[in-house]
């Protein structure tokens, strides 16, 4: 070849690849240049795989301790790291995080050590460089701390914790540039409120009055939202605390290439079956971008596609819009689908189809949102469907409306539903607003979107996305709007929103937006977002922390040549444990064809790989992708318009694994879906490697997915533990779930709340007596703005067969074995020597208000009983009521509401015994027997029915024939079995009364008895001895004879129950007798897990004399607040109550607060990061 010829083909060749550079420059400007910055990941040297098992345990035990805010322990388990693997750059650097966290000066100066070791062999690690800021900061070393915050802007020029840092330790000298600084956190995190805080304060002085005025209101804004419900609301707060110095100032918990994650990524090969399995009906219409066109008509929309088993047989049945006049049902069965024949649904304007079981009976009903009135189908659970629509009030009227999503909006137990509405059918453009329907409990919905602040106004809105973005334990809203801002709303409970799009501006798309996804793609434990926008690209959101989105370059740069697509889907279809995407109708260079792009198990997509036919335009639309054929692969169903559905099946790779998750009621003949399923977010970790995901009612476009969550383990042959966080806040762990499974997990049954739990030594073993300071329950929801004022005083009888001295003392355990905080005050026993005759029982009960018991004594030597009694029904229960056995008249219960029940009462006939009884002396009424609690989102639920509860209270005779109120508010007994008290003399002259109510009371024995309480009771006082607050597991629960209510074990304890716990500051463990002494609002603050050891010196009482008994009683001080979503202050110890208040949460300041904060400065040092 001469060299003429070869400078010419050089010079074509530079030619050819500068207009390819430029053309990728024209369609991805993004491609040269600076790219949108993302997470940057420190550098992971590789750990020779031969210590890899030994170093994942002490690896996320320390992970998990620093999360746990026990950064003291936490370093002992990275220094374990350290030691095996000394070059590996992330165990040093989590090594140091947890140094620098413990805040002790040894420590602070090995935290430097480790970090500097960092910066030297990886300088452009931002962690170290942020973490040795912090570090500086600390010690007040502030131009050292400056010149690392700025190196970490130059590794990462968009931190907005590293820019809220700088322009923190440079507004005294430079105002101007910090102002620049706090505005570029602002932009990043605009919920930021201490950097409103810092802007506010900066503007004020350069004399910027609205402006600053304008920045205050944003900050309070964001104070309100973060105080008002948790520390872990939607505003964040920095300060110098593990979690809030930064995203960078945390341990990474990535442990470097996740297991499982192979060299090679190959592309499942898919086969369309649809002809060959019965799925051939063409669903008519143009195929074109949904949305895109001006018709208001089905085809320009559907068909939507919704799967679930709607049999209760563990097999999946399909609905698809837009085939057929009104749709079709099929029945999926030994590789092929079936019509379903004479279903009832008879919806002919249908465009998406959404399953849910909104009246809690286990199967699932069907709801259709449709061109013009929407419609709602009740299953009976043998696929025949009737139309409620009328009586449930979901019409919606003259709209066309598109998504749906059914989810517990309000957190009260059942399924309310929203709407999205792309028009109005009587205005010819597009937007109108949208609905939530709420569920009422009976049956009927109110539409209450503009009162909860979240209609959308007049936006075009496509669908809807139900996650917990702020990690506050209640479901958000992003709304997905096609050519307007998708919008967020934060849930306030109680039915209310905050909108909270500009807290987010990343979200705040403006595309023709289709749907969303939701999934974790970077495994990181926070679902991350990806937005279908029809004919433009679609976008990828990471959650790389707490509501911190950014946007992935690399995926914006992988999918530079993509033009748009139609529908998405997430899913593990390699089986090897991450999250691979198919994106459909997607459009690259003008061609359209479906396209896979494989995680390569680092978060990051491989490029687009091309299946299916070629289509002249967008076809697909609705899609789900599940296990329809149960074999462990995802098939992929496809729905079209202007053509058939398409099936994609395929097969499990060789030597992988998987699970799938199916939540299912506890019970039933059938396999009907927990009616808490909706919301569930569940973990699976295998190795080395956590895998998260949520169960949602829609995702993408028109796709309504069954309530299961498959999982891909790879080559794990189980999940180590499967942890599910149901959507009423109960927590539940598994262990060791073996692969290859559809695993049917029902709802652990347990209560997530009470309140403490005696036990005393009885000569043999620790007995259990019952619970207390129920009364003493601060925060219980009873209406909106209303709560039930605390009762902090109870005195326990213990029965005297139950308590004995050892060793000449009475030891007694308080054990808190829920999810709750106690606050007490006061512990000490009172010993009661009496005649042997007697039964001493103090004035106890529940009453709700006051006049509270005064917990004063009361004897009785004669038991009068009933001569008959009868329930509301006319039945006998006089054996059920004369004895202690557990065998109780049992109230009609209202299924709909734990703790409520149908209106009941127990008719008591006592003759004339009580007319000739001692004039002189007090009649008392005492009724042993045990109340279900009900809690508050339950009570909310019951305000939405119109149900009030209603406290026992006593009727006698009228005279007329009737009944008439004798005693208003006669109280309950307060927990557990035990016995209440009330005075009754004024009803001594009664031969006939009732004692009624609406409450699930369990009556075990009732009586009545004169007080014949005289001058020689001997009242003796024995403080505790010992009082020592530590750690103990969670007694175990039992029944003696398989009734309820269950009793607990002291002697088995389970040291692994996975209970949530508040956030703040507890006592430190040890002596805390000083604090039980007197009634000062200084608390012992316990957890759950814990107990208090008490001991009281029993040869200080006198001896008894000849004939006579002693009953010991506990007094007891104090208050326990539990876990309720609406519970005041569910998530945190504080506010702490004090006893001057009137009302929790307190309106005003303890008056003490001096005391009360030196007090804690002193006691209070341990603090526990909840939630």
């Amino acid at each position: 070849m001469s060299k003429k010829t070869t400078t010419i083909i050089l010079i074509i060749a530079f030619l050819l690849a500068a207009l390819f550079v430029l053309e990728r420059w024209r369609d991805n400007p993004d491609a040269s240049g600076e790219a949108p910055i993302a997470e940057v990941k420190p550098p992971q040297k590789e750990i020779p795989s031969e210590l890899i098992d030994q170093i994942i345990g002490p690896f996320n035990k320390g992970v998990a301790l620093m999360e746990q805010y026990q950064s003291v322990d936490a370093v002992k388990q990275f220094e374990e790291v350290v030691r095996l693997a000394p070059d590996w750059i992330t165990g040093r650097l989590n090594l140091g995080i947890a140094l620098l966290n413990t805040q002790k000066n040894e420590d602070i100066l090995r935290a430097e050590e480790e970090l500097k070791w960092v910066i030297e062999r990886t300088p452009d690690n931002p962690y170290a460089h942020y973490a040795l800021g912090m570090l500086f900061r600390h010690l007040g070393l502030f131009e050292d701390a400056i010149a690392e915050f700025q190196t970490v802007l130059k590794i990462d020029p968009e931190d907005a914790d590293a820019h809220y840092q700088v322009g923190f330790l440079i507004m005294k000298n430079d105002p101007v540039a910090a102002r620049h600084h706090f505005e570029k956190t602002l932009a990043k995190k605009s919920h930021h409120e201490k950097a409103a805080l810092n802007l506010q304060r900066l503007l004020m002085r350069a004399g910027e009055k609205q402006r600053a005025q304008e920045m205050l209101k944003r900050y309070q804004m964001l104070k309100s939202h973060l105080t008002l419900k948790s520390p872990s609301g939607s505003g964040i707060s920095y300060g110098m605390k593990y979690g809030e110095m930064g995203r960078y100032a945390e341990v990474v918990r990535a442990f470097g290439e996740p297991e499982g994650s192979l060299e090679t990524h190959t592309v499942p090969a898919y086969t369309n079956i649809a002809q060959n399995s019965g799925l051939t009906q063409i669903a008519p219409g143009t195929p074109g971008w949904p949305g895109m066109s001006s018709q208001k008509t089905v085809a320009a929309f559907a068909p939507g596609i919704a799967v679930a088993d709607v049999e209760g047989q563990n097999a999946l049945y399909i609905y698809i819009t837009g085939i057929e006049p009104t749709g079709m049902l099929y029945h999926y069965h030994a590789g092929q689908f079936s019509p379903v024949q004479n279903t009832g649904i008879a919806a002919q304007n249908a465009i998406g189809a959404f399953f849910g079981d909104y009246d809690g009976d286990g199967d699932p009903d069907l709801y259709l949102t449709c061109v013009g009135p929407n419609r709602l189908y009740r299953n009976d659970g043998e696929a025949k469907f009737t139309d409620v629509t009328a009586t449930s009030g979901t019409g919606g009227g003259a709209f066309l409306s598109v998504g749906a999503a059914w989810t517990d909006a309000d957190h009260d137990g059942d399924l309310d539903l929203y709407v999205t509405n792309f028009s109005s059918l009587t205005t010819e453009t597009n937007g109108a607003p949208n609905f939530l329907w709420r569920n009422n409990g009976n049956g009927s919905f109110t539409e209450v979107a503009t009162k909860s602040g979240i209609s959308g106004e007049n936006a075009a809105s496509m669908a809807v996305l139900f996650f917990d973005i702020d990690d506050d334990r209640d479901t958000d809203l992003y709304l997905i709007n096609h050519g307007s801002a998708n919008r967020l709303f934060l849930n306030d409970r109680a039915g209310q929103y905050t909108e909270a799009t500009s807290w987010f501006p990343e979200l705040a798309d403006t595309g023709p937006g289709l749907g969303a996804l939701l999934g974790d793609v970077d495994m990181n434990g926070r679902q991350d977002i990806l937005l279908l926008r029809g004919p433009e690209p679609p976008r990828l959101f990471l959650q790389i922390a707490r509501g911190d989105f950014v946007e992935d370059s690399a995926f914006k740069s992988n999918t530079w040549r993509l033009e748009g697509a139609s529908g998405g889907l997430f899913g593990d279809i390699d089986i090897d444990g991450d999250l691979d995407l198919i994106l459909l109708s997607a459009a690259i260079n003008g061609k359209i064809k479906h396209q896979i792009m494989m995680n390569k198990g680092t978060g990051h997509f491989e490029s687009p790989v091309a299946f299916g036919e070629d289509r002249s335009a967008p076809d697909s639309r609705g899609a789900v992708a599940v296990d329809i054929d149960r074999d462990g692969s995802l098939e992929l169903i496809v729905t079209r318009i202007g053509a058939a559905p398409e099936v994609w099946h395929t097969t499990v790779p060789e030597n992988r694994h998987w699970l799938e998750v199916i939540p299912t009621q506890a019970g039933k003949e059938k396999v009907w879906i927990e009616p808490k399923a909706d919301g569930l977010f569940v973990e699976v970790k295998t190795g080395q490697r956590l895998q998260v995901a949520s169960v949602t009612a829609s995702s993408g476009y028109l796709g309504s997915f069954p309530r299961r969550l498959h999982f891909g383990l790879g080559e794990q042959g189980k999940a180590d533990y499967v942890r599910l966080f149901w959507s009423d806040a109960v927590l539940q762990s598994e262990l060791e779930v073996a692969a290859n499974q559809n695993w049917l997990i029902n709802k652990m049954q347990r209560k997530p709340s009470s309140c403490p739990i005696l036990f005393v030594w009885d000569g043999e073993r620790f007995a259990y007596v019952t619970d207390f300071l129920g009364v003493g329950g601060v925060g219980f929801f009873i209406e909106p703005g209303v709560y039930a004022p605390p009762d902090p005083t109870e005195d326990v009888r213990i029965p005297p067969e139950l308590i004995a001295p050892r060793n000449g003392r009475y030891i007694i355990k308080v054990a808190e074995p829920l999810e709750e905080v106690t606050y007490l005050d006061q512990l000490h026993l009172v010993a009661y020597d009496h005649p042997e005759g007697w039964e001493i029982y103090p004035d106890e009960r529940f009453t709700g208000t006051k006049p509270f018991p005064t917990g004063k004594p009361f004897a009785v030597a004669e038991k009068i009983f009933p001569q008959a009694a009868r329930n509301h029904h006319g039945e006998d229960v006089l054996d059920r009521i004369r004895k202690i056995d557990r065998k109780y008249a049992q109230p009609p219960k209202d299924t709909r509401f734990i703790g409520y029940a149908d209106d009941h009462w127990i008719e008591l006939d006592f003759g004339d015994q009580l007319q000739n009884l001692d004039s002189n002396a007090s009649l008392i009424l005492y009724l042993y027997g045990w109340v279900e609690y009900t809690y508050s989102h339950v009570n909310y639920a019951a305000y939405q029915a119109g149900i009030t509860m209603r406290s026992p209270w006593i009727e006698v005779p009228d005279g007329k024939g009737g009944w008439r109120v004798a005693v208003p508010e006669a109280g309950f007994p307060a927990g557990l079995p035990r016995m209440m008290t009330l005075d009754i003399s004024s009803l001594r002259k009664e031969k006939r009364m009732r004692i009624r109510t609406n409450m699930e009371i369990f009556w075990d024995q009732i009586f009545v008895g004169e007080n014949v309480l005289g001058p020689e009771l001997r009242m003796n006082t024995l403080q505790p001895t010992v009082a020592e607050l530590r750690y103990l597991g969670y007694p175990s629960e039992f029944s003696p004879d398989g009734a309820i209510p269950t009793l607990y074990d002291y002697q088995r304890l389970d040291m692994g129950v996975p209970f949530k716990n508040l956030t703040g500051e507890f006592t430190r463990f040890g002596d805390v007798r000083e604090l039980l002494k007197n009634v000062d609002d200084q608390f012992v603050i316990m957890a759950r897990g814990e107990e208090i050891a008490l001991e009281f010196d029993a040869s200080t009482l006198p001896k008894l004399p000849t004939g006579w008994s002693r009953t010991i009683v506990l007094h007891s001080d104090g208050y326990c607040k539990d876990m309720d979503i609406y519970t005041a202050f569910p998530d945190t110890v504080k506010p702490l109550p004090y006893h001057g208040m009137k009302n929790y949460p307190p309106a005003e300041p303890n008056p003490n607060l001096s005391a009360s904060e030196e007090y804690q400065r002193a006691w209070n040092t341990r603090r526990i990061v909840g939630n």
